[in-house]
């Protein structure tokens, strides 16, 4: 893992940005950086991710720098040391009148202090305690191979557990971050730690943490909407999973009247979605037909959904393969009414449900459809 890389992801990768507007006295950003001259000190500013350049300056034997910034709100910039290093984050508006870094060319990888700043402060003591546990884990990671080159089986399993520990250590560090300091700005660093499927909820955290003080900037409303897209997307993982209730399904049976699933509560129920087009589900239909006919004498339906377009087609493959259970299409292909509300990619499709109408399970077939009505009715 390379530490610059990862820190200048953290610093600039999430979006910050923010409208900059004039006050008449502005932030002072000061600071030394000792061994460190002729090394050129940049102080940027970011608009819509895209980074403004507010002043340039060439360090000379003392290594100090002075520049001027004009926020109002919060805004959000960058001190860049040289080519190599990563840059210092820096947060503050205009009651920070002064804000100060001290740091050392040689060491600026793993520290610097900060002051005049409660913001910038914060990322400081992020960066300095995340770069520790990014050199514990890349130095244990190169023991590992190492070890493993040597084919030294004791010193991999010892390195391993040190390696998984020194992560569930790091992870701990971040969630306690980010559940105690939930307004911390910070917490847009850290987020580059952490997954926002795996861990939506902190995401959620730091958005509702933030949102008073950032709401209506660019970096927030991305942040927002990455919360917002999480959300749909587990949503929709979710959508038909065990114990969750089935949508009702109301649609046109083979004489032209309004068929609705709702009308066999009461019974276990097989949603099958099918076509006479499709090969599979013809090859399929003798297993359905087979469970039909060992069960339906308990509480046991099948309501056949078709994505057919041609009538005559489909009710021909209904006489042709026996299936003698109740059926219902709106002879709309794939833009069938039913098959997007089940969000139904392929056929065929098939969602079990339980007298009550709730999702037993999806997608069984053949032996495991079998499997399932046994353990349900218990022969």
């Amino acid at each position: 893992m390379n530490i610059k890389k990862t820190f200048l992801l953290c610093f600039t990768a999430g979006a910050f940005a923010a409208a900059c507007t004039p006050e008449e006295q502005g932030t002072e950003v000061t600071g030394k950086i000792a061994n460190a001259e002729g090394v050129e000190v940049v102080l940027l500013h970011y608009v819509s991710a895209e980074p403004d350049t507010i002043a340039t300056t060439t360090l000379d034997a003392s290594g100090s720098f002075s520049f001027t910034a004009e926020p109002k709100r919060l805004n959000f910039y960058t001190l860049a040391v040289g080519d190599d290093l990563p840059p210092i984050f820096m947060a503050f508006d205009s009651t920070d009148k002064k804000v100060e870094i001290t740091a050392d060319m040689e060491t600026l990888e793993k520290t610097y202090e900060v002051s005049g700043s409660t913001d910038t402060k914060e990322v400081r003591d992020y960066f300095v305690k995340g770069t520790e546990y990014e050199l514990r884990l890349d130095s244990t990671m190169q023991a590992l191979q190492a070890a493993a080159k040597a084919g030294d089986q004791s010193t991999r399993v010892k390195l391993g557990n040190y390696y998984n520990d020194t992560r569930k250590a790091y992870r701990a560090y971040i969630v306690e971050h980010i559940e105690n300091n939930p307004g911390s700005i910070a917490n847009y660093s850290i987020l580059q730690r952490l997954d926002v499927m795996q861990d939506l909820e902190l995401y959620k955290t730091v958005r509702d943490g933030l949102e008073k003080r950032l709401g209506g900037y660019f970096f927030f409303d991305a942040l927002a909407d990455r919360v917002a897209e999480a959300e749909k997307r587990i949503e929709s993982e979710n959508f038909l999973s065990p114990g969750t209730e089935a949508p009702d399904i109301v649609l046109p049976d083979p004489e032209g009247n309004s068929t609705s699933l709702s009308d066999l509560r009461g019974n276990y129920v097989l949603i099958d979605f099918w076509a006479s087009w499709c090969k599979p589900c013809r090859l399929e239909n003798p297993n359905v037909v087979k469970m039909y006919n060992k069960y339906s004498k308990e509480n046991f339906e099948i309501f056949g959904v078709s994505l057919d377009r041609d009538r005559a087609k489909w009710l021909q493959a209904i006489e042709a393969d026996k299936l003698t259970w109740p059926h219902v299409s709106d002879l709309k292909f794939w833009n069938s009414a039913a098959a997007q509300l089940y969000n139904v990619q392929s056929i065929p499709f098939t969602v079990l449900i339980d007298p009550e109408g709730k999702v037993i399970e999806t997608k069984l077939r053949s032996r495991a459809l079998e499997r399932k009505m046994e353990e349900i009715f218990g022969y």
